[in-house]
């Protein structure tokens, strides 16, 4: 977006269309999705990114590869809004929160592969035609590979699909989507709004930031995001670890207050190698936390409206991330610089964590009992 001329508050506001796409579709997609099962969604999510990512990699034209990059993030989204009810139903209470573990620390691998072909290949495209790996043909070289993944993907999809058990537990009537538990939603969903908006302000632009304050090319911010991936594909596998030792709403509680002076040293901070330092850590605290926060809602509802709530996480949590947090970042940006963004950034991260740890601190789960409770 930066290579074809865009502001960094006008791609604050194409990186929030997706997520506002998501909050008018996702609950009613959720519905379809519980009453007919998944499979269709899951066969149309991959084919609509690879069409997108097709068009990303061929237009030239600004407007055509907003379009594109925003339907891709949005089939994307509809892929990720499945995931989690999907796990909920294959897995126990014994198991979930190293399931959950398992799965985050994959998605962090293919991060880390992602990360180290964004950065390559720009640089080679570069060189191979003497231009600036961050000009937009060197970037759309980085398209054409993501095409290609997103196609070799394409017949695990299919072969996922075909399972039965793609079909939800229980299904249920649209009328009855909302008769649910609203205040215990209520209570878990306003922590992850207010989460998803301080790491939505911060994490969209952490490629711009490197770029724009370090004078960084995709090649090193590249490595960086890669070894940054490497290290939370290793460190989230410990989440199971920690929630028994501190107890999981204490340690999602406090990961995420720990998240708010992180991020404020980086508002300020014009020594690379610390910034370096301060964003690794910052990204292994945060992970961390997450699978547990995953397991927390799961354990928290009641086990009928487990898939209800894992969309409306995802739903809430993208609005923050996708919505909201780019949209006041990049007007902040404008007008304050990093300086301002990121302090408001650190001050949601403290406000999600105290919230957390406000309405749940004594909470205590079946998973902390462990298998013998």
């Amino acid at each position: 977006m930066s290579a074809l001329g865009f502001s960094n508050d006008v791609i604050g506001l194409f990186n929030s269309l997706p997520a506002v796409a998501l909050l008018l579709v996702g609950i009613p997609f959720a519905a379809m999705a519980d009453r007919i099962g998944y499979r269709l969604f899951l066969l149309g999510g991959g084919i609509v990114a690879i069409l997108a990512s097709l068009a990303l990699a061929l237009t030239g034209s600004p407007l055509l590869a907003v379009l594109a990059a925003g339907t891709f993030a949005l089939a994307v989204i509809v892929l990720q809004v499945l995931g989690s009810p999907l796990l909920a139903q294959v897995s126990g209470e014994t198991e979930r929160v190293a399931l959950f573990a398992l799965n985050q620390s994959l998605s962090w691998a293919a991060a880390l592969l992602g990360d180290v072909l964004g950065g390559v290949i720009p640089e080679a495209a570069g060189r191979l035609t003497h231009t600036s790996s961050a000009s937009a043909g060197a970037i759309r070289s980085a398209f054409v590979a993501m095409t290609i993944l997103t196609v070799l993907s394409l017949p695990f999809l299919l072969r996922l699909a075909r399972f039965s058990a793609m079909k939800p537990a229980a299904s249920f009537p649209v009328r009855e989507l909302l008769h649910i538990d609203l205040a215990r939603f209520g209570r878990i969903l306003l922590p992850t709004l207010i989460l998803g908006i301080g790491a939505g302000m911060y994490l969209n632009f952490i490629q711009l930031y490197l770029l724009q304050r370090f004078g960084l090319t995709p090649g090193p911010i590249g490595v960086i995001l890669a070894v940054g991936a490497a290290l939370t594909v290793i460190v989230t596998l410990a989440a199971p670890a920690a929630g028994r030792r501190f107890g999981i709403t204490r340690t999602v509680g406090v990961s995420q207050v720990l998240g708010s002076p992180l991020v404020l040293t980086l508002a300020f901070i014009m020594v690379l190698p610390v910034a370096v330092v301060i964003m690794t850590i910052r990204q292994l605290v945060l992970n961390l936390q997450g699978p547990l926060g995953q397991v927390f809602g799961m354990e928290y509802v009641d086990a009928r409206e487990r898939a209800r709530l894992a969309t409306a996480q995802i739903v809430v949590s993208g609005i923050g991330i996708g919505g909201i947090g780019p949209l006041v970042s990049g007007f902040l940006q404008v007008r304050g610089g990093y300086q301002l963004a990121f302090s408001v950034s650190a001050l949601f991260y403290l406000l999600a964590g105290l919230t957390f740890l406000i309405l749940f601190g004594k909470v205590h789960l079946p998973s902390e009992r462990g298998p013998s409770g």
